[in-house]
């Protein structure tokens, strides 16, 4: 089950709610959600044990097909790359999962 609207899971026989909660897709979304959750707790925590310390960051943003590349501390460079090489992973993790379970 590839849908997600109303009206889909209005037509859903008994039972395919389970299906569709259990999917691939869903639990990629939710372990995501969970690591971006655990990552904010970590800063959180951090900041409040550390007091002075040295943070650098880097982030890529794409608007289209234009790359937007943010970064600011000592070790920005360092981030920028960082956030390339999973960029790039990412990418390649979508297009092969997109091979590998086609839309049919």
């Amino acid at each position: 089950m590839d849908c997600l609207s109303r009206e889909c899971v209005a037509v859903m026989e008994p039972g395919q709610e389970q299906e569709l909660a259990s999917s691939l897709p869903m639990k990629l979304f939710l372990f995501g959600f969970l690591l971006m959750f655990a990552g904010v707790v970590v800063i959180m925590v951090s900041a409040l044990l550390g007091g002075d310390a040295n943070v650098s960051g880097g982030a890529i943003i794409f608007v289209g097909p234009i790359p937007i590349i943010l970064g600011a501390g000592s070790d920005a460079f360092l981030a920028i790359i960082l956030a390339a090489v999973l960029t790039i992973i990412g990418f390649i993790v979508f297009f092969w999962m997109r091979k590998q379970f086609p839309k049919g």
